[in-house]
């Protein structure tokens, strides 16, 4: 999953949009990783993929050890190439518990892309995953010794360099410890197969989580537009350490390989450009004191996709009416085959079930967090207190 995660999973490199972010070292910039931080990354990679596998204190210590010494912002350290991969390093500070955090991102009543709509367009577990058929609340076992794998999908948001999406598997473990008294979740992930090939998107309005997905094959961008692309491969390892009840530091490791005829295309800062965007808004939604509990924002999100054909055609007929009239104004839909999708409110007719469910989520989160929603929605939320006891 792309964390709350799918921390999700979500990151976003050039043709992807995707989401990912991560660290420094306690000492000063450093151009490497240490060897054995290193080789405790692949070993978990590697873990990510045996079903049951099992897993020791000694294949992270080396790197939790260096996680919780760490300081800084760390997109200028250079992880080793993986999976013929480019790399990158973020670490970010939010003040929340580890607790509501995982009540958040790894809660399947909660989809990933509301925690991540900077950089996931859909996301979601499959049958089978140990998170719905063994243990759908891992934030209740915090501090214990526990492991679960599952597998997700998940299609990213338009990235800023190629304004390309894509769908993708991946393979999802979680493993709940604790290191030097602290609770520590280290999520990992490892794309399954190369993904779907990239249709064309654009960015309306950043800030507002705002896009148009063209359902066109191709990239939005210049010269390389025609280009059937693909995500090839990925890998992500993301740990959070509890600091405090009400601060969690999150160190996201990042690998993405991704382009058209076998050739990979993403730099180390294409990646960054992603994961900054990433990073940014999810710190931004889960700091929130307008963000809805976790059960109340669950309990709403089985309510909004519950509802029937007629309601939902209303509002994706608004939505679809709100993107026409964004895109007049966008110099990036100045094309005639993307005008022929909005124009009269075509736009709603691209959209299948899911895709329509998701975008009237969003919106629904928007008008949570006071930001304004394309959708109109008949009770406005109620502010909540800002740091919520986890």
């Amino acid at each position: 999953m792309s964390f709350c995660v799918s921390l999700r999973r979500r990151v976003a490199p050039p043709l992807g949009g995707f989401l990912l972010a991560l660290l420094l070292p306690a000492m000063a910039l450093a151009a490497a990783l240490p060897q054995p931080v290193e080789q405790d990354l692949g070993t978990l990679l590697a873990l990510s993929q045996k079903h049951g596998a099992a897993i020791n204190p000694q294949d992270y210590d080396a790197l939790l050890d260096y996680v919780t010494q760490a300081k800084g912002d760390g997109r200028d350290i250079v992880p080793a190439r993986r999976l013929d991969a480019n790399g990158t390093v973020l670490r970010v500070t939010m003040k929340t518990g580890l607790a509501r955090l995982m009540h958040y991102c790894y809660n399947p009543a909660i989809p990933n892309y509301l925690l991540f709509p900077s950089v996931l367009r859909l996301s979601g577990w499959y049958q089978g995953s140990d998170i719905l058929a063994k243990d759908s609340k891992p934030w209740t076992h915090l501090g214990q010794q526990e492991a679960l794998w599952g597998q997700e999908y998940e299609v990213n948001a338009p990235d800023s360099f190629g304004g390309g999406y894509y769908r993708y598997d991946l393979h999802r473990l979680l493993i709940l410890t604790r290191h030097n008294g602290k609770n520590v979740l280290i999520s990992i992930s490892k794309q399954k197969d190369k993904s779907s090939v990239g249709k064309k998107a654009v960015i309306l309005d950043e800030g507002d989580w705002s896009y148009f997905y063209s359902g066109i094959n191709g990239l939005n961008k210049g010269l390389i537009g025609w280009a059937d692309t693909y995500l090839y491969d990925s890998a992500s390892v993301q740990v959070f350490v509890e600091d405090s009840p009400h601060q969690t530091t999150f160190t996201l490791f990042k690998w993405l390989r991704a382009g058209w005829a076998g050739m990979n295309m993403v730099q180390k800062s294409h990646i960054n450009d992603g994961v900054t965007r990433y990073a940014t808004a999810f710190k931004k939604i889960v700091e929130s004191d307008r963000l809805p509990e976790p059960d109340e924002l669950a309990a709403h999100v089985r309510e909004l996709s519950a509802m029937n054909e007629a309601d939902l055609d209303r509002k994706i007929h608004q939505y679809a009416i709100a993107i026409e009239n964004i895109a007049k104004t966008s110099p990036a839909m100045n094309k005639s085959e993307f005008q022929k999708v909005v124009e009269d409110g075509r736009y709603a007719k691209i959209l299948n079930h899911e895709e329509r469910i998701s975008a009237i989520l969003v919106e629904y989160l928007k008008s949570c967090l006071g930001k304004r929603p394309l959708v109109d929605f008949p009770v406005a939320p109620t502010a909540l207190t800002r740091h919520r006891a986890s």
